[in-house]
């Protein structure tokens, strides 16, 4: 029985390390509103969260890595090893006043483990996406007295997130949590003018080569209070500080003739390699509550604000504005413990979500609005679980000449729970 538990949980293993290989050589994602900024920020969220609206800073759970919160760390078993990984499937759909295209991509999601050091001391490590860059777009105008005039943006990257996290158990009611996150990655954007129609004007190209790193600490809590029939409160916070991170850039401006498919480099406007700097990360802080019954079903709610006007850049801002986030999530269980009917033993997910970006274009603040369903599929005879999850959401508008994405998110993720902590006894 031991040695079939084994086998399933490497196939998995094995299964989700393949895919996201696979997946990690592709573009992960495609949005033109990933031009500014740090990128477009990755959903910090499980399938477990996410099928929930990404609800997560007052939840806790023994089964599952809910790194958003990292006080949720010591509702992990004195005796037991969480382990858990996903992919994410994407389809956007981009809209403007003119035409409408359509896009799908794969990434890798998230790979988590939690365990406990001691009963008051757990311990999460964790290798996951934290923004995203990745974007083709292409615009034609004619201008008096020039002509037509081309242009194309184009970027790729994104930045990477290694995690240590700490969960300590004050008493019986409080917990407090701490994240230490290393940032890393590399964003490249591009920009170009042709002028098709005049042999009088000189091409323009610029490219901004930026490398990011540096440690990023955020800071949770969380306290649980028992109510009649078993059920349970959970109110939590979080909290991360304002961080410089090292950044590097390799800035290269140029004109060029094209002729015969061939270009002709007239010259360099501007060139810093490896110019040194900081990107700054800012103050973000949030709250949530839950109301659960364990094994039974939980209800919860999140608000969560960040203050991107802050953002800079080589000392420069991006014209950012504050961020803010609302979410609200659901799971039942109909009966955890009925191995006759396995559709009583499905965990149903449901979650809200309304997130105002950072992004104020043309007067127009960039909102996203999302639903989403999800459902934990248990493998009978092993404490494993298959997760999934999907999120259909609209964000942007097509006025001001801006443009709507339509998207459908889709994960796959495995959660692998076991007791290794335990002495055997034999008699």
């Amino acid at each position: 029985m031991i040695k079939n538990r084994i086998k399933t949980h490497f196939y998995l293993s094995a299964l989700f390390l393949i895919i996201s290989c696979s997946l990690s050589a592709q573009t992960i994602i495609t949005s033109p509103y990933s031009r500014y900024g740090i990128g477009d920020l990755t959903a910090n969220a499980s399938a477990w969260n996410l099928s929930m609206g990404e609800n997560s800073i007052g939840l806790r759970s023994p089964y599952h890595v809910n790194f958003n919160n990292p006080a949720s760390y010591t509702a992990f078993d004195s005796t037991s090893f969480v382990f858990e990984g996903g992919v994410i499937f994407n389809y956007v759909q981009l809209k403007t006043n003119l035409e409408t295209v359509s896009r799908t991509y794969g990434s890798i999601g998230y790979l988590t483990f939690g365990f406990p050091v001691t009963k008051w001391w757990k311990v999460s490590l964790g290798l996951l996406p934290y923004s995203d860059v990745g974007y083709n777009m292409a615009s034609d105008e004619v201008l008096p007295n020039i002509g037509r005039v081309n242009r194309i943006y184009t970027g790729s990257g994104g930045i990477n997130r290694v995690l240590w996290g700490n969960g300590f158990k004050i008493s019986k009611n409080l917990s407090i949590g701490i994240n230490a996150s290393y940032l890393f990655g590399s964003m490249l954007r591009e920009s170009s003018s042709t002028f098709p129609d005049s042999a009088y004007y000189i091409n323009f190209r610029e490219s901004n080569d930026i490398t990011i790193s540096g440690l990023y600490f955020d800071y949770g809590i969380q306290y649980t209070a028992k109510l009649k029939n078993n059920n349970r409160l959970t109110i939590g916070g979080i909290f991360g500080t304002s961080t410089k991170l090292h950044a590097k850039t390799d800035y290269l401006a140029l004109t060029y003739f094209a002729s015969n498919g061939n270009e002709y480099i007239k010259d360099t406007i501007a060139s810093a390699p490896g110019y040194q700097g900081t990107v700054t990360i800012p103050l973000m802080y949030g709250m949530g509550i839950s109301l659960e019954k364990p094994d039974k079903w939980v209800l919860g709610a999140d608000y969560r604000w960040q203050n991107w006007k802050n953002y800079q850049a080589f000392g420069l801002n991006d014209s950012l504005v504050n961020s803010y986030q609302v979410t609200a999530g659901a799971e039942i269980i109909p009966d955890n413990n009925n191995y006759t009917n396995y559709l009583k033993r499905i965990h149903y997910r449901l979650g809200l979500r309304y997130n105002s970006t950072y992004l104020q274009l043309r007067d127009k603040h960039i909102n996203e609005y999302s639903v989403s369903l999800g459902f934990g599929l248990p493998i009978r005879g092993i404490r494993t679980a298959i997760n999934l999850s999907g999120e259909v959401g609209t964000r942007g508008t097509t006025q001001s000449n801006l443009i709507n994405e339509t998207f459908f998110n889709f994960v796959v993720g495995f959660s692998i729970y076991e007791r290794w902590f335990i002495k055997r006894k034999y008699f």
